[in-house]
């Protein structure tokens, strides 16, 4: 069966030389795709009660590759339930400003790093962080 699959692709050298072009078209495309937006990971709506209030934050995760994809995927409800516990040991003035989120990203790193494995995430940013 496999060998009469051969032959007729063998005598339709215009149906071989269509499918090679697709993959070829294929391969392009899929090389094509840009390469910072494969490799973030976004939890979105993490809400965490502060000390003195609440807030509700969307964290953006840059990871190193394609393994460090995997393992924030496998483990995704417990990187998200450690920001929310890092928020959670705050204060509201101490995610107020803007120098204060900064060490707070640091922090969120770290943990995240704990929690899928040192170096595989690179930066975490903080698109959306409202305080209630």
């Amino acid at each position: 069966m496999l060998q009469a699959l051969y032959s007729r692709l063998r005598s339709a050298p215009g149906v071989t030389a269509a499918v090679l072009l697709l993959l070829a078209i294929a391969i392009l495309f899929w090389r094509s795709e840009p390469r910072p937006s494969r490799h973030v990971a976004r939890l979105a709506n993490v809400q965490a009660k502060l000390d003195d209030g609440t807030c509700e934050f969307t964290a953006d995760v840059e990871l190193s590759d394609a393994w460090g994809r995997l393992a924030f995927g496998m483990r995704e409800s417990a990187v998200r339930s450690t920001l929310a516990a890092v928020v959670r040991s705050k204060s509201r003035y101490m995610v107020g400003t803007s120098t204060a989120r900064e060490a707070l990203r640091h922090e969120m790193l770290a943990a995240v790093n704990g929690v899928i494995g040192s170096g595989r995430a690179t930066a975490v940013r903080l698109p959306k962080f409202e305080l209630l």
